[in-house]
């Protein structure tokens, strides 16, 4: 009998494997693969690993693959991924929905780590790690090192990743650490404090365990010498560099700097009667001087809200950007970020984790000549895991250009039953999760059809249409296909007809003998729909952190009524930082002080019970 190895064992036994699978180089500021094509990095962060999560945030809302799917489905084909040790040292991964994504229960971060780069090798995105931050729980340290972290642990690090991932095809290199700044120092001649000689030294370390790895390097933030006086980003100023050239070889070195606009930081010359005409003189300065030098350039990070809240000036800014960005032949760049639950940026996915800005993406595109992901069929990836893969070798495709690798049995695709299950109700409404579990034996486009309570007003991850209580659904173009045994996923949020007012249904509502208007006190009229006569006040707040990667957090809070009847609540609690999303509540916030009350599918706390809401702030 053969025996199948699991797809996390395969990835592990490639990582293990002796000899590199990919190598890339760094030709007059162009980055190669091994074949000599030019590699265009079209690039977005995706953020978690560094925090205390320890794995990429949003899979307490989604299924991680689907997400991976989607950010090549939308013209991505690298990604930047931060992490800080405790993750390598495989810590305990937090705010994972074990529902959505059953295949990471019991795995630690490490594991999940390489399932995580494993998936996007296996999509065709590019690889590029970041050593984000020394303490998963801190801020970004100035320098590489602190009393807890030596210089010596961050070196062996770097090297662990080389070394463990250099045999995955799409890793491409190293991003050696997040935004110097404050203290760090270049060409100083203090191996304390100077930058480009710590990079040096790690970049030998990298190449001794992976000779063909990328070396990013971003720049400091101010520097005594060889450096202009216009303000810098932390990791922005690589102009020390004109005057100590780093000793990486050529063709390993790719210089990152990271580059924000009024949504991060105000800087003076953003209010500068020029703007944004007075832009490119800084850009050049900071760091497009060295593209003409023949170096390669990779913006590291660089994003913003792009007129979805934030500052008005800011898409006036990204849209500078990408125009000196075109005009320089700087096309490497790294999106801040993937995520949403950024605080001063947004991200490409809107607050649904779901949605993507199309303007966010048309921009990109723009830099990019509005160019795509390869067709499935041209990709040198079995997307449909048929073990077939590209024209003409898979039946499935019809031509190089055909965008759907699968060969549809029977044509129509595959009619399949979805299993609905109840994520959350209030009575008046509710949300589900739908799964659609590919039990055939072909490959194939699905779809789906369910019966509902209500009107749905809110669908995500896939198409459908409704007629009464009748719903059709099919896959969202980025998880259309599924294989045998694959399983797509997708929600829902609907709205029921709205119930007979609590004061003219017949019923005692609220336990306390009476019926309805105007026997019960608690009834204003006929059409009111709360039956109870609350008392308010008596309630208990408890807040309890969900995540927190230090410029920033999530808290839930859990309100109690101890006594024996139902309360309308109202707390107030003192919190850290300003609050930038809240759920499940109404409030107001002055200074420090949270006041919030229940909306009115909870207003009021049950006897003896509790009702949760839930919040995110920045510190």
């Amino acid at each position: 009998m053969k025996t199948r190895l699991p797809h996390w064992l395969k990835m592990v036994l490639l990582m293990l494997a002796p000899l590199s699978a990919q190598a890339f180089s760094v030709d007059q500021g162009a980055i190669h693969d091994t074949s000599g094509r030019a590699v265009q990095l079209r690039g977005v962060n995706w953020f978690g690993f560094e925090t205390a999560d320890h794995i990429v945030h949003g899979l307490w809302a989604r299924n991680w693959k689907d997400m991976i799917a989607q950010i090549k489905a939308v013209g991505f084909n690298a990604v930047r991924i931060p992490i800080c040790p405790a993750t390598l040292a495989g810590a305990e991964v937090n705010s994972v929905n074990a529902a959505l994504n059953p295949d990471l229960t019991g795995k630690n971060s490490l594991q999940v780590l390489d399932a995580v780069l494993g998936e996007f090798d296996r999509q065709g995105l590019y690889i590029l790690l970041d050593h984000h931050r020394l303490d998963c729980n801190g801020e970004i340290t100035e320098l590489w090192y602190n009393p807890t972290y030596p210089e010596s642990q961050w070196i062996n690090d770097l090297a662990f990743m080389a070394g463990r991932y250099k045999n995955l095809p799409h890793f491409i290199g190293i991003d050696l650490k997040n935004e110097p700044h404050g203290a760090a120092t270049w060409g100083l001649g203090n191996p304390a404090t100077d930058w480009n000689s710590a990079a040096e030294k790690a970049a030998r370390a990298v190449l001794n365990a992976a000779p063909e790895t990328l070396i990013f390097v971003e720049g400091i933030q101010d520097n005594p010498t060889c450096s202009g006086p216009v303000n810098h980003w932390w990791g922005g100023n690589l102009e020390p560099l004109a005057c100590t050239p780093l000793t990486i070889p050529a063709n390993r070195l790719v210089l990152s700097p990271h580059v924000y606009g009024p949504d991060v930081y105000n800087q003076p010359y953003f209010n500068a009667a020029d703007f944004p005409k007075n832009l490119p003189a800084i850009w050049d300065a900071h760091f497009g001087q060295f593209r003409a030098a023949g170096y390669a350039i990779a913006i590291g990070e660089t994003g913003g809200r792009y007129g979805h809240g934030g500052d008005p000036k800011d898409r006036i800014w990204q849209d500078a950007l990408i125009d000196f960005l075109i005009q320089r032949d700087i096309q490497h760049l790294f999106y801040w970020s993937w995520n949403p639950n950024s605080g001063d940026t947004g991200g490409i996915l809107q607050d649904d984790w779901k949605s993507v800005w199309p303007d966010k993406i048309d921009l990109l595109n723009r830099l990019w000549g509005g160019t795509s992901t390869p067709a499935a069929c041209a990709d040198d990836v079995d997307n449909d895991g048929d073990g077939l893969t590209d024209y003409p070798s898979d039946p499935g495709c019809s031509a190089a250009n055909d965008h759907d690798e699968s060969n549809l049995v029977p044509p129509s695709g595959l009619n399949l039953p979805a299993k609905l299950t109840i994520s959350s109700d209030w009575g008046v409404g509710y949300c589900a999760d739908a799964t659609v579990v590919n039990t055939t034996t072909a490959t194939g486009k699905w779809n789906t059809s369910f019966t509902v309570q209500g009107r749905i007003n809110n669908l995500w991850n896939a198409v459908y249409a409704q007629s009464g209580d009748q719903v059709t659904a099919s896959g969202a173009g980025w998880n259309d296909i599924l294989a045998p045994g694959a399983t797509a996923r997708f929600g829902f949020c609907a709205d029921r007809p709205k119930p007979q007012a609590a004061c003219s249904d017949g019923l005692d509502n609220d336990g306390d003998g009476r019926i309805d208007y105007p026997a019960d006190r608690g009834c204003n009229s006929a059409t009111d729909s709360d039956e109870t006569d609350p008392a308010r006040g008596g309630v208990t707040a408890s807040l309890s952190l969900r995540s927190d990667w230090g410029s920033g957090y999530c808290a839930d809070v859990a309100v109690s009524n101890p006594t024996a009847q139902p309360v309308e609540w109202q707390v107030n609690l003192t919190v850290d930082g300003r609050i930038d999303n809240l759920w499940n509540a109404v409030y107001t916030q002055t200074g420090t002080t949270l006041t919030a009350r229940g909306l009115d599918w909870n207003r009021l706390a049950p006897a003896n019970g509790k009702v949760q809401f839930g919040f995110c702030a920045q510190r």
